[in-house]
């Protein structure tokens, strides 16, 4: 059976998607519309390019681009050539016989391990493919080989390797077609189209046969008739200061860090729905907390995926309500575990379980309220501190783009709680901090609020957004290497 035939291919379901809607818009920016058709034909060429450089079923594609098109089209072509994918990264140096780094001319040429520039010519104007040509793609020998190396966000220490396979893309994409709802949806992502979290959307969006609409400019978006926007707190916070114009739109989905009420009623300015997405590269989407603006105010609710999310406590009993305990998910897509870590994989993957390490409890309203990390929660003096907690009052305070709370890497064991804060332009380092520790104190009490606060032009993040605390804390000691005097600092 080819690639284009195979069931769970993502480059033959792009393909299907061609044949059933050739016409309909797939992916668009400010300088060009693609059709699927148009879309499968950069696709199919592709294929034919790697396939003449010697890529097949043995070789690792490592992608270095900023372009969508080009990202699109080689993570279509390594599944209808069986090749395995990977983003370009330092979390893995491509040096073996088998690896090749695909890179597009917005890039400068890799100086490790064999490399392709996908030049001009790679675009269906200087090569032509005919129809008996794709039914030479072999594409993968099994759907459960392995196709797609990615790496977690690092924020608990090294990045850890996961493989995908053919079938749990597909089976991801699957999952979360009530997102991209066909010709209904057309979607923007503010996740850089060289990161996992745009590869899984795009994946999603043209498997289901939805349009991408690559750009960062609301106008642009309006006019496509964007109505569902993806983002990590930092992209979101930043496009709406670019794009002051208050056009509204429908749906946006936040993932990366807590959405907390205060937050979402900031978003549902721009959006008539908030969703605050709950998932990792282990399970993918696994829950969503939704909220809606309402004349009462704001209202949130939970919304089950296609996963099974449990609470459970130090016994593995089911919480109920209210109860704090430990996150498991379990679904038929997430991953055995990490490449070449066995004790990672058996600390996070128990019993067909992924336990991401999060604490969280059930409300009233069935949403999911993730306090913290596991291995975050501070405990000062008896009392436990939940970083995210704080964070988010922090980040309430006018002036405030991001905060990170860790402890005083001064102190040990942990006797105080210090934060960064990264402001918008314009505002005043000293004033800032009053105010945001102000209101702090006054939603949390004194004991969760930094006892030294500084002011940095940018806090360590991974690319979903998520503070690095171990390279905050480190930031901190080098800005404040003397033990902290108990005030507030401040440095620019």
């Amino acid at each position: 059976m080819t690639a284009i035939a195979q069931p769970s291919n993502i480059g033959g379901a792009i393909r299907r998607a061609a044949q059933s809607h050739p016409d309909r818009d797939a992916l668009i920016a400010a300088d060009i519309r693609l059709s699927y058709d148009k879309l499968w034909q950069v696709c199919r060429v592709f294929a034919v390019r790697m396939n003449d450089a010697g890529i097949g079923r043995s070789t690792r594609v490592h992608l270095l681009s900023r372009d969508a098109i080009v990202s699109v089209a080689v993570m279509a072509a390594t599944s209808l050539l069986g090749a395995r994918f990977e983003i370009f990264s330092g979390a893995a140096q491509p040096s073996g016989n088998d690896d090749v780094i695909l890179y597009s001319p917005d890039q400068v040429a890799p100086k490790v391990g064999r490399s392709i520039l996908i030049s001009p010519e790679w675009s269906p104007r200087f090569s032509q493919v005919g129809e008996e040509v794709e039914q030479g793609f072999a594409g993968y020998g099994a759907a459960s080989d392995p196709w797609w190396t990615l790496y977690t966000s690092g924020t608990t220490g090294t990045p850890k390797a996961l493989l995908l396979t053919h079938q749990m893309a597909f089976d991801r994409s699957i999952a979360v077609r009530s997102d991209f709802q066909g010709a209904k949806t057309r979607f923007t992502s503010l996740f850089p189209c060289n990161t996992r979290p745009f590869f899984v959307r795009a994946m999603a969006a043209l498997v289901n046969g939805a349009t991408i609409v690559d750009t960062f400019e609301s106008r642009f978006m309006a006019q496509e008739g964007v109505n569902l926007v993806a983002g990590a707190h930092k992209q979101v916070q930043d496009w709406a200061a670019a794009n002051p114009d208050q056009t509204r739109f429908s749906t946006l989905q936040v993932s990366g860090a807590k959405v907390t009420a205060d937050i979402a009623a900031k978003y549902l300015e721009r959006f008539d729905i908030v969703e605050d997405v709950y998932g990792s590269g282990e399970t993918n989407k696994s829950f969503v907390t939704r909220y809606t603006a309402t004349k009462n105010g704001i209202d949130c609710v939970g919304v089950p995926q296609d996963s099974t999310v449990e609470i459970v406590d130090d016994d593995g009993g089911l919480c109920g309500v209210g109860e704090i305990g430990t996150v498991r998910i379990s679904n038929g897509y997430m991953t055995d575990g990490y490449v070449d870590a066995p004790d990672a994989t058996a600390k996070s993957f128990r019993d067909g379980w992924f336990y991401p390490g999060d604490l969280a409890r059930w409300t009233t309203d069935g949403a999911l309220d993730i306090l913290g990390r596991v291995d975050h929660v501070l405990n000062l003096g008896g009392a436990k501190v939940d970083p995210l907690e704080i964070e988010a009052a922090l980040t309430e305070g006018a002036g405030v783009r991001k905060a990170a709370v860790f402890a005083d890497p001064a102190s040990a064991p942990a006797s105080r709680i210090v934060a960064l804060l990264e402001l918008f332009p314009g505002h005043d380092a000293d004033r800032t901090i009053r105010d945001a520790t102000d209101h702090c104190r006054s939603k949390l009490g004194p004991v969760r609020t930094p006892e030294s606060v500084l002011v940095v032009p940018e806090i360590p993040v991974t690319l979903d957004g998520t503070p690095m605390r171990r390279d905050c804390a480190k930031l901190f000691k080098s800005l404040f290497p003397k033990p902290s005097l108990n005030e507030k600092d401040k440095t620019c």
